[in-house]
């Protein structure tokens, strides 16, 4: 009778276990829906793939539909960065065993399978001692293969884990499916909004370059100051389409060679108002206009066009004054040469509390120096 009880026992801890690991699948799978972001995607899907199967590393492999070649896309372990550069073609290693059949593969001991391909392993450092792939599917369209590697403790794959991988792996390629057509779509429009900002320096020819050069700049703040992914993007497009109210300047005022009349000044300063609104339409642009409308507001409240001061101003905007009077000083001009950087770092930190945002001014040459291989072309 206690050996009944014993064994009862066991069998509902063996199915509490199931139903805990499979209550921790659903969630950890909900939160992978919930992001657009093609990296964090994959990052929670190796991690979920680790905890759930209990293994010491994991790989996501994408096809490259040009070259016809899986990529490591995403690999846990110190020398992911490295790995990426690995290419493996269908029908080789593990991985490209599994992308041409479409079929789940589990060596116990690759060490006796002339399948594996010890590429990886050379590159990292790490031993591969057993392996689970499957494929990710799109219906029956191969998109890459995920991997799991040496369970921990030197125990075996089981026929459970296959079949949590494989479940990951149906909605993991959906999710990864749905992340990769928004970075399309969000390059797509990156793209458009680069062609919109050098139809406007073309009216320019002195100014050509300003944008692009405003963009990098601009997101050397950006990460200096750890803004988050959404904040950097709307960074980005804000740059882009700083000038974008030049449209309605004439541009016998913008092209025009020697100084300014306080009448042709005051037109050229309408232009970030002009620039607002000719992206109010755009819903997609909304979280973009403060940079748009208020890049030439100063941090003493003497900027346009309506005087704001210190953090009254949005930051992205006090992001863009920085950015856009450096390279608008060291950039060349019919009436002058540029200034040399270090002239212009002087003149950045004197104007620091005045006309720039003390910490946008030091987010900028902090950055500046750590990666001071970026040459403005003139």
């Amino acid at each position: 009778m206690m050996n009944d009880e014993k064994i009862l026992q066991e069998k509902i801890s063996l199915l509490e276990d199931k139903l805990n690991i499979r209550e921790r699948l659903i969630h950890a799978l909900e939160l992978v829906n919930t992001t657009l972001d093609l990296n964090t995607v994959l990052e929670m899907l190796m991690t979920i793939a680790n905890q759930l199967i209990d293994t010491e590393a994991s790989s996501i492999l994408l096809m490259d539909e040009e070259k016809g070649q899986l990529y490591f896309t995403a690999a846990t372990g110190t020398k992911k960065d490295e790995i990426k550069k690995i290419y493996l073609a269908k029908g080789e290693g593990i991985a490209g065993w599994v992308a041409e059949h479409g079929q789940p593969l589990h060596i116990a001991d690759v060490s006796k399978d002339k399948r594996f391909s010890k590429k990886s392993d050379r590159t990292t450092g790490f031993i591969t001692r057993s392996i689970l792939a499957v494929p990710l599917k799109i219906e029956d369209k191969l998109i890459g293969v995920v991997e799991v590697v040496n369970k921990k403790k030197g125990e075996k794959f089981t026929s459970e884990d296959i079949e949590l991988l494989q479940t990951l792996s149906t909605t993991g390629a959906l999710a990864i499916q749905k992340a990769r057509l928004y970075q399309d779509l969000s390059d797509l429009f990156i793209s458009a909004v680069r062609a919109i900002a050098d139809a406007i320096e073309a009216k320019d020819p002195y100014t050509r370059g300003h944008c692009e050069r405003m963009r990098h700049f601009s997101l050397m703040i950006a990460e200096e100051l750890n803004l988050s992914e959404k904040e950097k993007r709307n960074v980005e497009l804000s740059a882009l389409l700083h000038d974008v109210g030049k449209i309605g300047v004439p541009e016998r005022i913008l092209l025009k060679d020697g100084k300014l009349t306080q009448e042709e000044f005051e037109e050229i300063k309408k232009h970030p108002v002009i620039g607002a609104e000719i992206l109010a339409e755009i819903k997609q642009l909304k979280e973009v206009i403060p940079g748009v409308k208020y890049h030439h507001e100063r941090y003493d409240g003497k900027g346009y066009p309506e005087g704001l001061n210190g953090e009254n101003i949005p930051l992205i905007a006090r992001i863009m004054a920085v950015t856009d009077a450096y390279d608008a000083m060291t950039s060349d001009r019919p009436y002058r040469k540029g200034l040399s950087k270090e002239i212009a770092d002087k003149e950045l930190v004197r104007l620091k509390g005045q006309q720039f945002d003390p910490k946008c001014v030091d987010a900028f040459l902090q950055n500046y120096a750590k990666n001071a291989k970026y040459s403005p072309k003139r």
